[in-house]
C-alpha cells in the first residue's frame, strides 16, 4: 500500500507540486494572503514559510496543516488503521507473514507521515506476531518499543500495550512485576471502560495463579460492570474468557461455561479465529475439572488441531498438555507422555508450562509404576513453581510430591513436602 508523494519529498517542492496539479500560478494561490516572489522563494526551499503562511496555503489547498507539513494524503491515516486491523485479522486466522509483512510498510508509512498514533499502534501489531509466535523476550521488546510513542496512543491502545507486555513479565516468571505494573496503570483511572476492561483482564490470571483469589474475583465483578459499557466486542471476550477462571475456582461452573461461551462467539463474530480456539481449550479444561472426560477430550482435540492450523504454537502447545491430562484420568498413561513429549520443547518457553508440564510428567510416571521418577519429576516441579511464585500450581504439586514420598515409606521427605505446599498456602489471600 503506498500513496501519491514521497514521503522525503521537500516542502517547498510539495507546495509547488499541489499548485501545479491544480493548474494555479503562483499568484493564484499566494494573493491576496501572499505576494507571489515570497511563495516562490517558499518552493524553491530558500524560505521558511512561517505557520501562519503555512496555514493559509493548507487552507487553499483544502487540507490540514499536518497534511500539508508532512505530505499526508487526505484521510491516509484512517486508511492506514485500517490496513492494521485487517492485518491483524490475517494475524489470527494465521497468515503471520501477510500480517508481518502489512505491519512493517503501514509502520514504515506512519512514521514518515509523523503519525504517531498510527505508529505507535502498528509497532503494537508487530509485537503481536513475536506473541503468536511465542517469542516472550522478542514480544517484549517490541512492546517497549511501541510504548515509546504511547503517550500519543488512545487509551485502550495505551492499555493493552500493558497488558501484553505484564504477560510477558508473567510468562517470564515475573508475576510480582506483572501485577504490579497493571496495577500502575489502573491507578491513573483511565476513563476509557475499555481501556480499564483490559487492564482487569490482564490482572485476573496472574492473581489466581498467585493466590490471590479475591482480587481476582474483585477484578472480575468489576470488569462484569464494565464490559455493559465497552465498545470494543474483542476485549469483552478477552474479560469473559479470563473471568471464567474466577467462576471455576469458586465453584460456579455455570457461569465458567456461559462466559466461555460467550467469549468464543464474540472472537468469532471479529474473525478472531485463534481466539475462539483457545476458547475451546478453555472450555475443554472447564469439562475435565467437571469430571466430563470424554467431551474435554473432543474439546480439547478440536481446539489443538484448530491452533495448529493457524499456526499459534503457544497454544498448541497448552491445550495438547491438557489433552494429555485428560488422557491420564481416562488411564492412557503412555498416550500422555507421548501427547507431553511432543510438545515439550514449546512447552519450556514459558515457566508456567514448564512447571505444568513436569509436574504432569511426575504424575504419569507415577501411574505407570516408576514411583522415583516421578519423585524426581514432581520436586523438580514444585522448584520451578516455588521460584515463580505460582502458589496454586506450587500447592497441588508438594501435595502430589508428598503422597507419592509417603506411599515409598519416605515419611521425614514427605513431610518437608507438605510442609512446602503449606509455606505456598500461606503466601495466598484466600
Amino acid at each position: 500500500m503506498t500513496y501519491r508523494g514521497e514521503m522525503t519529498e521537500p516542502l517547498g517542492a510539495r507546495i509547488r507540486r499541489l499548485r501545479t496539479d491544480r493548474g494555479w500560478t503562483q499568484r493564484e494561490l499566494a494573493e491576496p494572503g501572499y505576494d507571489r516572489g515570497f511563495l516562490a522563494k517558499v518552493e524553491t526551499g530558500s524560505r521558511p514559510p512561517s505557520e501562519e503562511m503555512l496555514a493559509y496555503l493548507a487552507e487553499r489547498f483544502g487540507l490540514t496543516v499536518d497534511e500539508l507539513r508532512f505530505g499526508r494524503p487526505p484521510g491516509v491515516a484512517d486508511e492506514l488503521r485500517a490496513a492494521l486491523d485487517e492485518g491483524y485479522r490475517d494475524l489470527e486466522q494465521g497468515r503471520i507473514a501477510d500480517a508481518e509483512t502489512r505491519f512493517a510498510s503501514v509502520a514504515k508509512q506512519a512514521a514518515g507521515y509523523h503519525l504517531d498514533d498510527v505508529e505507535c499502534y502498528a509497532r503494537f501489531c508487530q509485537a503481536e506476531v513475536k506473541w503468536q509466535l511465542f517469542d516472550v523476550s522478542g514480544a517484549q521488546k517490541a512492546l517497549e518499543h511501541a510504548g515509546e510513542l504511547a503517550g500519543a496512543a488512545p487509551p485502550w491502545l495505551r492499555a493493552m500495550i500493558v497488558h501484553r507486555w505484564s504477560g510477558c513479565r508473567y510468562l517470564s516468571g515475573d508475576a510480582g512485576t506483572a501485577i504490579a505494573r497493571v496495577e500502575d496503570e489502573l491507578a491513573t483511572r483511565p476513563s476509557d471502560p475499555d481501556a480499564q476492561l483490559c487492564l482487569l483482564t490482564a490482572l485476573i490470571h496472574p492473581l489466581m495463579e498467585m493466590g490471590g483469589l479475591h482480587r481476582a474475583r474483585r477484578a472480575a465483578d468489576d470488569g462484569r460492570r464494565l464490559a455493559r459499557a465497552a465498545s470494543r466486542p474483542d476485549f469483552v471476550a478477552r474479560f469473559h474468557r479470563q473471568a471464567s477462571q474466577v467462576w471455576q475456582a469458586i465453584g460456579r461452573a455455570d457461569r465458567a461455561d456461559e462466559d466461555l461461551t460467550e467469549a468464543c462467539r464474540l472472537f468469532a463474530s471479529v474473525g478472531f479465529d485463534r481466539d475462539a480456539a483457545r476458547c475451546r481449550w478453555a472450555r475443554g479444561y472447564l469439562l475435565r475439572r467437571l469430571g466430563r472426560l470424554d467431551e474435554a477430550r473432543a474439546e480439547l482435540t478440536a481446539a489443538r488441531d484448530q491452533l495448529a492450523a493457524i499456526g499459534a504454537e503457544e497454544g498448541v502447545a497448552g491445550a495438547t498438555l491438557e489433552l494429555a491430562e485428560v488422557r491420564l484420568r481416562q488411564g492412557a498413561a503412555a498416550e500422555a507422555a507421548s501427547l507431553v513429549a511432543g510438545v515439550r520443547d514449546l512447552l519450556s518457553r514459558d515457566v508456567e508450562s514448564l512447571g505444568e508440564a513436569t509436574s504432569l510428567l511426575g504424575q504419569i510416571a507415577r501411574a505407570q509404576g516408576d514411583p522415583e521418577t516421578a519423585a524426581r519429576l514432581l520436586r523438580e516441579a514444585l522448584d520451578v513453581q516455588t521460584r515463580a511464585s505460582l502458589h496454586g500450581a506450587a500447592v497441588s504439586t508438594a501435595l502430589r510430591l508428598g503422597d507419592t514420598l509417603r506411599q515409598r515409606g519416605h515419611l521425614a521427605e514427605a513431610i518437608a513436602a507438605y510442609r512446602r505446599g503449606l509455606d505456598s498456602a500461606a503466601g495466598t489471600d484466600h
